[in-house]
Protein backbone atom coordinates (compact mmCIF):
# COMPACT_ATOMS: atom_id res chain seq x y z
CA UNK A 1 0.00 0.00 0.00
CA UNK A 2 2.58 2.33 0.94
CA UNK A 3 4.79 1.55 -2.42
CA UNK A 4 1.70 1.93 -4.69
CA UNK A 5 0.65 5.91 -2.36
CA UNK A 6 4.88 6.39 -3.60
CA UNK A 7 4.42 5.63 -6.53
CA UNK A 8 1.55 7.62 -7.19
CA UNK A 9 2.87 10.37 -5.66
CA UNK A 10 6.16 10.70 -7.31
CA UNK A 11 4.34 10.50 -10.17
CA UNK A 12 2.38 13.68 -9.86
CA UNK A 13 4.82 15.27 -8.57
CA UNK A 14 7.06 14.30 -11.98
CA UNK A 15 4.27 16.02 -14.03
CA UNK A 16 4.93 19.24 -11.92
CA UNK A 17 8.40 19.82 -13.78
CA UNK A 18 9.98 21.19 -16.71
CA UNK A 19 10.08 18.15 -19.73
CA UNK A 20 14.20 17.81 -18.95
CA UNK A 21 14.01 16.79 -15.41
CA UNK A 22 11.23 15.14 -15.64
CA UNK A 23 12.64 12.60 -17.93
CA UNK A 24 15.86 12.23 -16.42
CA UNK A 25 14.58 11.28 -12.52
CA UNK A 26 13.41 7.92 -13.09
CA UNK A 27 16.47 6.92 -15.65
CA UNK A 28 18.69 8.33 -12.95
CA UNK A 29 18.05 5.89 -9.98
CA UNK A 30 20.42 2.87 -9.41
CA UNK A 31 19.57 -0.23 -10.97
CA UNK A 32 21.09 -2.84 -13.21
CA UNK A 33 21.66 -1.92 -16.43
CA UNK A 34 21.00 -4.45 -19.55
CA UNK A 35 21.61 -2.64 -23.04
CA UNK A 36 20.53 -4.67 -26.19
CA UNK A 37 23.99 -4.85 -28.55
CA UNK A 38 22.68 -6.38 -31.52
CA UNK A 39 19.79 -5.53 -33.55
CA UNK A 40 18.06 -9.22 -32.93
CA UNK A 41 18.25 -8.37 -29.57
CA UNK A 42 20.62 -11.68 -29.09
CA UNK A 43 23.55 -10.33 -27.22
CA UNK A 44 23.13 -7.68 -24.87
CA UNK A 45 25.83 -6.02 -21.95
CA UNK A 46 25.24 -5.53 -18.68
CA UNK A 47 26.17 -3.01 -16.38
CA UNK A 48 25.34 -1.42 -12.77
CA UNK A 49 24.80 2.10 -12.40
CA UNK A 50 24.64 3.60 -8.78
CA UNK A 51 24.58 7.07 -8.07
CA UNK A 52 24.57 8.38 -11.12
CA UNK A 53 27.53 6.24 -12.50
CA UNK A 54 27.81 3.17 -14.26
CA UNK A 55 29.80 0.07 -14.11
CA UNK A 56 30.08 -2.48 -16.99
CA UNK A 57 29.34 -5.92 -15.52
CA UNK A 58 30.44 -8.12 -19.22
CA UNK A 59 28.23 -9.08 -22.23
CA UNK A 60 26.15 -12.14 -22.50
CA UNK A 61 24.65 -14.18 -25.04
CA UNK A 62 20.66 -14.42 -24.75
CA UNK A 63 19.75 -17.79 -24.73
CA UNK A 64 23.59 -19.22 -23.59
CA UNK A 65 24.05 -21.16 -20.60
CA UNK A 66 26.27 -18.08 -19.13
CA UNK A 67 23.09 -16.32 -19.19
CA UNK A 68 22.03 -17.97 -15.51
CA UNK A 69 25.74 -16.44 -14.16
CA UNK A 70 24.03 -13.08 -15.18
CA UNK A 71 25.31 -10.81 -12.25
CA UNK A 72 22.76 -8.59 -11.16
CA UNK A 73 21.89 -6.54 -7.41
CA UNK A 74 19.19 -8.03 -6.01
CA UNK A 75 18.36 -5.34 -3.86
CA UNK A 76 18.02 -2.61 -7.29
CA UNK A 77 15.68 -2.90 -9.79
CA UNK A 78 16.97 -4.24 -13.35
CA UNK A 79 16.47 -2.00 -16.04
CA UNK A 80 16.31 -2.43 -20.14
CA UNK A 81 18.42 0.37 -22.13
CA UNK A 82 16.76 0.75 -25.43
CA UNK A 83 17.40 2.65 -28.81
CA UNK A 84 15.64 5.18 -30.26
CA UNK A 85 15.02 2.40 -33.50
CA UNK A 86 13.34 0.03 -30.65
CA UNK A 87 10.53 2.16 -30.13
CA UNK A 88 7.52 3.98 -31.86
CA UNK A 89 6.89 7.32 -30.91
CA UNK A 90 3.96 9.85 -31.67
CA UNK A 91 2.67 13.20 -30.68
CA UNK A 92 -1.03 13.03 -30.31
CA UNK A 93 -3.82 16.12 -30.08
CA UNK A 94 -5.95 15.43 -27.51
CA UNK A 95 -9.15 17.65 -25.47
CA UNK A 96 -8.21 19.44 -22.88
CA UNK A 97 -11.10 17.69 -21.25
CA UNK A 98 -9.12 14.52 -21.42
CA UNK A 99 -6.16 15.79 -19.28
CA UNK A 100 -7.86 14.49 -15.94
CA UNK A 101 -8.29 11.19 -17.21
CA UNK A 102 -5.50 11.11 -19.25
CA UNK A 103 -4.72 7.27 -19.09
CA UNK A 104 -7.97 6.42 -19.95
CA UNK A 105 -8.51 8.74 -22.86
CA UNK A 106 -4.76 7.09 -24.63
CA UNK A 107 -6.40 3.47 -23.87
CA UNK A 108 -9.53 4.37 -25.79
CA UNK A 109 -7.45 5.98 -28.95
CA UNK A 110 -4.56 3.62 -28.86
CA UNK A 111 -6.17 0.94 -31.47
CA UNK A 112 -7.19 4.29 -33.29
CA UNK A 113 -3.58 6.41 -33.06
CA UNK A 114 -1.07 2.71 -33.40
CA UNK A 115 -1.40 -0.56 -35.12
CA UNK A 116 -1.73 -2.35 -31.93
CA UNK A 117 -3.42 -2.68 -28.75
CA UNK A 118 -3.37 -1.80 -25.47
CA UNK A 119 -2.32 -5.30 -24.42
CA UNK A 120 0.44 -5.93 -27.18
CA UNK A 121 2.46 -2.63 -25.97
CA UNK A 122 4.33 -1.30 -23.46
CA UNK A 123 3.87 2.67 -23.26
CA UNK A 124 4.07 5.45 -21.36
CA UNK A 125 3.07 9.51 -22.19
CA UNK A 126 4.04 12.99 -21.10
CA UNK A 127 2.42 15.82 -21.65
CA UNK A 128 4.18 17.95 -23.81
CA UNK A 129 2.18 21.49 -23.63
CA UNK A 130 -1.43 22.24 -22.68
CA UNK A 131 -2.97 24.81 -25.01
CA UNK A 132 -5.67 25.77 -22.80
CA UNK A 133 -7.26 29.19 -25.14
CA UNK A 134 -8.00 26.49 -27.91
CA UNK A 135 -8.84 24.18 -25.55
CA UNK A 136 -5.64 21.47 -26.70
CA UNK A 137 -3.36 19.14 -25.00
CA UNK A 138 -0.39 17.99 -26.80
CA UNK A 139 0.47 14.05 -25.61
CA UNK A 140 4.06 12.32 -26.66
CA UNK A 141 3.09 8.99 -26.62
CA UNK A 142 5.88 6.12 -26.70
CA UNK A 143 5.60 2.45 -27.01
CA UNK A 144 7.73 -0.97 -27.67
CA UNK A 145 5.38 -4.20 -28.96
CA UNK A 146 5.86 -6.92 -26.68
CA UNK A 147 6.73 -9.65 -29.19
CA UNK A 148 10.05 -7.53 -30.12
CA UNK A 149 11.04 -7.44 -26.27
CA UNK A 150 9.57 -10.88 -25.54
CA UNK A 151 12.60 -12.38 -27.11
CA UNK A 152 14.90 -10.83 -24.62
CA UNK A 153 12.31 -11.04 -21.51
CA UNK A 154 11.73 -14.13 -21.49
CA UNK A 155 15.11 -15.96 -21.39
CA UNK A 156 15.97 -13.17 -18.38
CA UNK A 157 12.80 -14.26 -17.09
CA UNK A 158 13.93 -17.59 -16.72
CA UNK A 159 17.87 -16.16 -15.59
CA UNK A 160 15.71 -14.52 -12.51
CA UNK A 161 16.24 -11.60 -13.98
CA UNK A 162 12.72 -9.16 -14.33
CA UNK A 163 13.44 -5.54 -15.64
CA UNK A 164 11.08 -3.26 -14.31
CA UNK A 165 11.14 -0.77 -17.18
CA UNK A 166 12.56 0.08 -20.62
CA UNK A 167 14.64 3.38 -20.61
CA UNK A 168 15.35 5.16 -24.02
CA UNK A 169 18.82 5.72 -24.38
CA UNK A 170 18.90 8.44 -27.56
CA UNK A 171 17.00 10.28 -29.97
CA UNK A 172 14.49 12.67 -29.36
CA UNK A 173 12.77 10.70 -26.72
CA UNK A 174 16.18 10.12 -24.50
CA UNK A 175 15.63 9.83 -20.46
CA UNK A 176 11.76 8.24 -21.67
CA UNK A 177 10.89 5.00 -19.73
CA UNK A 178 8.57 2.14 -20.20
CA UNK A 179 6.88 0.21 -17.24
CA UNK A 180 7.47 -3.40 -17.58
CA UNK A 181 5.85 -4.66 -14.38
CA UNK A 182 3.12 -3.22 -13.69
CA UNK A 183 3.52 -4.51 -9.67
CA UNK A 184 6.96 -3.24 -9.66
CA UNK A 185 7.69 0.53 -9.55
CA UNK A 186 10.44 2.87 -10.74
CA UNK A 187 9.86 4.00 -7.29
CA UNK A 188 11.06 1.18 -5.27
CA UNK A 189 14.26 1.43 -5.30
CA UNK A 190 13.85 5.02 -3.70
CA UNK A 191 11.46 4.22 -1.01
CA UNK A 192 13.37 3.53 1.72
CA UNK A 193 15.76 6.05 1.18
CA UNK A 194 12.97 8.82 1.23
CA UNK A 195 11.03 7.62 3.91
CA UNK A 196 13.79 10.12 6.29
CA UNK A 197 12.76 13.13 4.30
CA UNK A 198 9.15 12.15 3.95
CA UNK A 199 8.99 11.83 7.87
CA UNK A 200 10.92 15.34 8.00
CA UNK A 201 8.34 17.10 5.24
CA UNK A 202 5.03 15.53 7.53
CA UNK A 203 6.64 16.70 10.57
CA UNK A 204 7.00 20.39 8.56
CA UNK A 205 3.27 20.17 7.77
CA UNK A 206 2.27 19.54 10.95
CA UNK A 207 3.82 22.41 12.14
CA UNK A 208 2.99 24.65 9.34
CA UNK A 209 -1.08 23.19 9.86
CA UNK A 210 -0.79 24.78 13.60
CA UNK A 211 0.52 28.26 11.96
CA UNK A 212 -1.99 28.50 9.37
CA UNK A 213 -4.64 29.76 11.33
CA UNK A 214 -3.03 32.76 12.64
CA UNK A 215 -1.82 34.04 9.47
CA UNK A 216 -5.03 32.95 7.11
CA UNK A 217 -7.07 36.03 7.96
CA UNK A 218 -4.74 38.45 5.76
CA UNK A 219 -4.60 36.90 2.47
CA UNK A 220 -8.28 35.48 2.89
CA UNK A 221 -9.69 38.23 0.42
CA UNK A 222 -6.98 37.90 -1.91
CA UNK A 223 -7.87 33.37 -2.27
CA UNK A 224 -11.39 34.70 -2.75
CA UNK A 225 -10.76 36.90 -5.28
CA UNK A 226 -8.09 33.90 -7.08
CA UNK A 227 -10.98 31.43 -6.59
CA UNK A 228 -13.56 33.23 -7.81
CA UNK A 229 -11.74 33.85 -10.86
CA UNK A 230 -10.97 30.12 -11.21
CA UNK A 231 -14.72 29.38 -11.21
CA UNK A 232 -15.63 31.93 -13.72
CA UNK A 233 -12.73 29.99 -15.91
CA UNK A 234 -14.24 26.76 -15.29
CA UNK A 235 -18.09 28.14 -15.94
CA UNK A 236 -16.32 29.23 -19.08
CA UNK A 237 -14.57 26.18 -19.99
CA UNK A 238 -18.06 23.95 -18.70
CA UNK A 239 -20.03 26.05 -21.39
CA UNK A 240 -17.81 25.78 -23.85
CA UNK A 241 -18.02 21.99 -23.66
CA UNK A 242 -21.59 22.26 -23.24
CA UNK A 243 -22.08 23.75 -26.65
CA UNK A 244 -19.96 21.60 -28.31
CA UNK A 245 -21.44 18.61 -27.04
CA UNK A 246 -25.01 19.76 -28.38
CA UNK A 247 -23.71 20.80 -31.74
CA UNK A 248 -22.00 17.61 -32.22
CA UNK A 249 -25.33 15.71 -30.59
CA UNK A 250 -27.72 17.48 -33.26
CA UNK A 251 -25.28 16.81 -36.36
CA UNK A 252 -25.65 13.13 -35.23
CA UNK A 253 -29.50 13.53 -35.36
CA UNK A 254 -29.22 14.38 -38.75
CA UNK A 255 -26.88 11.96 -39.55
CA UNK A 256 -29.69 9.26 -38.43
CA UNK A 257 -32.65 11.31 -40.22
CA UNK A 258 -31.04 11.05 -43.61
CA UNK A 259 -29.78 7.28 -43.17
CA UNK A 260 -33.49 7.34 -42.20
CA UNK A 261 -34.67 9.14 -45.33
CA UNK A 262 -32.78 6.61 -47.89
CA UNK A 263 -32.46 3.82 -45.92
CA UNK A 264 -29.51 1.61 -44.75
CA UNK A 265 -27.92 -0.41 -47.13
CA UNK A 266 -26.58 -2.77 -44.70
CA UNK A 267 -29.81 -3.54 -43.52
CA UNK A 268 -31.62 -4.09 -46.69
CA UNK A 269 -28.99 -6.33 -47.74
CA UNK A 270 -29.50 -8.49 -45.12
CA UNK A 271 -33.20 -8.52 -45.76
CA UNK A 272 -32.56 -9.59 -49.32
CA UNK A 273 -30.44 -11.90 -48.35
CA UNK A 274 -32.94 -13.70 -46.17
CA UNK A 275 -35.66 -13.88 -48.75
CA UNK A 276 -34.47 -14.87 -51.88
CA UNK A 277 -33.74 -18.91 -51.94
CA UNK A 278 -30.59 -20.23 -52.23
CA UNK A 279 -30.90 -21.36 -55.89
CA UNK A 280 -31.34 -17.36 -56.68
CA UNK A 281 -28.37 -15.16 -56.14
CA UNK A 282 -28.09 -11.29 -56.68
CA UNK A 283 -25.62 -9.79 -59.77
CA UNK A 284 -26.88 -5.89 -58.96
CA UNK A 285 -28.35 -3.62 -56.20
CA UNK A 286 -29.32 -0.60 -56.33
CA UNK A 287 -30.79 1.30 -53.29
CA UNK A 288 -31.77 4.89 -54.08
CA UNK A 289 -34.39 6.79 -51.91
CA UNK A 290 -36.18 3.66 -50.50
CA UNK A 291 -36.54 2.07 -53.96
CA UNK A 292 -34.84 -1.22 -54.27
CA UNK A 293 -33.83 -2.96 -57.59
CA UNK A 294 -32.51 -6.09 -57.44
CA UNK A 295 -30.82 -7.91 -60.77
CA UNK A 296 -29.46 -11.49 -60.83
CA UNK A 297 -30.78 -14.87 -61.49
CA UNK A 298 -32.59 -17.63 -60.23
CA UNK A 299 -33.82 -21.18 -61.33
CA UNK A 300 -37.67 -19.97 -60.87
CA UNK A 301 -37.75 -16.33 -61.21
CA UNK A 302 -41.52 -16.02 -60.75
CA UNK A 303 -41.60 -17.15 -56.72
CA UNK A 304 -39.35 -14.38 -56.42
CA UNK A 305 -42.13 -11.64 -56.15
CA UNK A 306 -44.07 -13.97 -53.86
CA UNK A 307 -40.98 -14.69 -51.44
CA UNK A 308 -39.80 -10.81 -51.68
CA UNK A 309 -44.20 -9.68 -50.89
CA UNK A 310 -44.70 -11.59 -47.82
CA UNK A 311 -41.29 -10.03 -46.09
CA UNK A 312 -41.73 -6.87 -43.60
CA UNK A 313 -38.69 -5.10 -44.75
CA UNK A 314 -40.38 -4.90 -48.48
CA UNK A 315 -43.83 -3.57 -49.93
CA UNK A 316 -45.12 -3.83 -53.61
CA UNK A 317 -42.29 -5.83 -55.73
CA UNK A 318 -42.69 -6.30 -59.20
CA UNK A 319 -40.63 -7.08 -62.40
CA UNK A 320 -39.18 -4.03 -63.67
CA UNK A 321 -38.28 -5.70 -67.14
CA UNK A 322 -39.36 -8.91 -68.81
CA UNK A 323 -37.62 -12.16 -67.39
CA UNK A 324 -35.41 -13.66 -69.77
CA UNK A 325 -34.34 -17.40 -69.50
CA UNK A 326 -31.11 -19.20 -70.73
CA UNK A 327 -31.62 -22.49 -71.27
CA UNK A 328 -28.19 -23.84 -71.32
CA UNK A 329 -27.72 -22.81 -67.64
CA UNK A 330 -31.51 -23.57 -67.11
CA UNK A 331 -31.60 -20.07 -65.17
CA UNK A 332 -33.41 -16.99 -65.58
CA UNK A 333 -32.65 -13.59 -65.47
CA UNK A 334 -34.82 -10.92 -63.55
CA UNK A 335 -34.80 -7.63 -62.40
CA UNK A 336 -37.39 -6.48 -59.54
CA UNK A 337 -38.46 -3.23 -58.17
CA UNK A 338 -39.79 -2.70 -54.94
CA UNK A 339 -39.91 -0.43 -52.06
CA UNK A 340 -37.97 -0.68 -48.56
CA UNK A 341 -40.18 0.21 -45.30
CA UNK A 342 -39.23 2.88 -43.39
Amino acid sequence: MLRDFLYWWFGQLRELLPPVLRQSSPTAADATVITPISPQMDRIAVGLRRGGREAPLGQFVVGAADLAELPHSPSKPAVLRLQHDDILAKTLVLPLAAERELDQALLFEMDRETPFKPDEIYWNHRVEAADRQRGRLLVRLVLAPKSRLAVLLEPLGKAGVAPVRAEVADGPDAGFWLPLDSERHPADGLTRRMLKPLALCCTLLALAAIVTPFVRQSITMSRLDQSLAAGRAAATEADRLHKEITHLAGSAEIIVKEREKVGQPLLVLAAATRVLPDDSYLTEMQLQQRKLTMSGRSAAAARLIGAVAVDAEFHNPTFAAPVTRIEALRQEIFTIVTEVVP
